[in-house]
């Protein structure tokens, strides 16, 4: 294996060895499942491709992963520096990858929000610029290189085409999926919540909750709930539910209709439940038969 392949290698092994630690922990410490699962999505995705952007800025190989270099003519790609290119490709996703990662993990680790948008405006326009930069001026042509376009052939432009309407029926198909997500999927869902023998027993997209009466620690029934900020959950037009955050709680499970101004608080083990259901009625009555049971 040749020393370069081995340092790529290397860069993809702890760029996937590093997330474990954390994810391991989360796991040891008993987090929600839905948080290690995305956290385990956002890491070994992100961390990987900060190691790639390392190895290409290091050595200066890699052209052959970057986009449409990759895809061009023969006789296109002999006109570039390689070298030049891979490291610049490299050096430019890194100060894309580590603000963005940052901004995501803002999510998980802050109370407020300015953080995240502002880690990712800072990562969304080093791509821009740099997008810019990179196709602008032949800055990274080889001296004395004929200019890719003339090099382009009829064939190549069909290819280029094919490529184009591929792309654009894909988003199309995406665009599609996700319009039924939002008009179908996201206004669904209802908040249920039964008194059973074992306990508490509250269902939501995205929750799903027993809470045994012993280890209910009190209960409350609020009028003036700011319910904070999503972390990993739902949040539809009728519904919001899942793992949130404000400033009262901390982390704490949401399970309530947007329109119910009033929530049952349950605090049980150290965390805390808030929910309601359809009607400030039967919000009400659930609170009452709740407490006789507690």
């Amino acid at each position: 294996m040749e020393r370069d392949t081995k340092v790529l290698v290397l860069a993809l092994a702890v760029g996937l060895l590093l997330p474990t630690a954390p994810i391991a922990l989360m796991v040891a410490t008993g987090s929600d499942a839905i948080d290690i699962i995305i956290q385990a999505v956002l890491l070994f995705s992100l961390l990987p491709l900060l190691g790639v952007s390392i190895y290409m800025w290091a050595t200066g190989k890699g052209a052959s992963l970057i986009a449409g270099y990759n895809t061009s003519p023969r006789a296109v790609r002999e006109q570039y520096d390689t070298d030049k290119l891979a490291r610049f490709v490299g050096k430019l996703m890194f100060f894309i990858m580590v603000p963005m990662t940052l901004a995501m993990e803002s999510i998980f680790l802050l109370d407020f929000e300015w953080p995240f948008f502002t880690l990712l405006a800072i990562s969304l326009a080093i791509i821009v610029v740099g997008l810019v930069y990179m196709n602008t001026g032949g800055r990274f042509l080889k001296e004395g290189a004929v200019d890719p376009k003339l090099l382009i052939t009829e064939e190549d432009k069909k290819k280029n085409r094919q490529m184009l309407y591929g792309l654009l029926a894909l988003m199309i198909i995406i665009g599609v999926a996700l319009a039924i997500i939002f008009l179908f999927v996201v206004p669904g869902g209802d908040v249920t919540a039964e008194l059973l023998d074992e306990g508490l027993k509250v269902d939501a997209p995205m929750v799903s909750e027993l809470i045994p009466y012993e280890d209910i620690e009190s209960i409350e029934l609020r009028e003036d709930l700011e319910t904070g900020r999503r972390v990993a959950g739902f949040a539809g037009d009728n519904i919001r539910s899942g793992n949130y955050r404000n400033e009262e709680f901390g982390r704490y499970t949401l399970a309530s209709y947007n329109a119910v101004p009033m929530y049952i608080v349950v605090y049980h083990s150290g965390e805390v439940l808030a929910f309601n259901l359809e009607t400030v009625e039967s919000t009400q009555e659930v609170y009452d038969q709740l407490r006789a049971m507690t």
